[in-house]
């Protein structure tokens, strides 16, 4: 019987390990960029640390991207961030699944702090949105991600996440 549970156990982790990826080092990079940027580092401020390198990022990029070369894994890694222009401190993967290969980058996001603003969107921002209970009115208090951004709802202490498709912007 524990050879049977044994032989069991050995089973379920191929099939398992059988479906994963497989990550390959590609390179370390001091610097990238896939835009111009301006020569006065001064003007750039660190914004997010180690973007992109989280396994929960690796996953989540790799069922929404398809980025075959490095200017698309790199563009794709600062867009997440708001105000994002470049990476510092780059780790380079190569992620094979499926018989293909994806690239993937992780590093220092740095960028513009002031007039910062993503999908049309900025801080401060006031908008509105529909649920279940009606509609509601609040302002923006941070700009998460290339999905979300952090809105405090008119009346409310605390912020909430919320997806960017499904605010509308209000105008004054």
């Amino acid at each position: 019987m524990k050879v049977f549970l044994q032989i069991g156990v050995l089973m379920v982790c191929l099939t398992t390990m059988s479906g994963c990826f497989t990550v390959v080092d590609l390179g370390k990079l001091n610097m990238i960029s896939d835009r111009n940027i301006d020569t006065k580092m001064g003007e750039y401020t660190l914004l997010k640390n180690y973007a992109g390198g989280s396994q929960k990022e690796v996953k989540k990029a790799l069922k929404k991207t398809k980025a075959t070369t490095l200017d698309v894994a790199v563009d794709e890694t600062v867009r997440n961030v708001a105000g994002g222009e470049f990476l510092k401190n780059v780790k380079v993967y190569g992620v094979k699944k499926k018989k293909k290969m994806f690239v993937v980058v992780e590093g220092d996001v740095w960028g513009y702090t002031e007039n910062i603003s993503y999908r049309g969107f900025k801080l401060g921002d006031m908008v509105q949105w529909k649920d279940l209970t009606g509609s509601h009115k609040g302002k923006i208090t941070g700009l998460t991600d290339a999905e979300k951004c952090m809105v405090k709802e008119e009346g409310k202490e605390n912020s909430q996440s919320f997806k960017y498709s499904s605010l509308t912007k209000v105008v004054d």
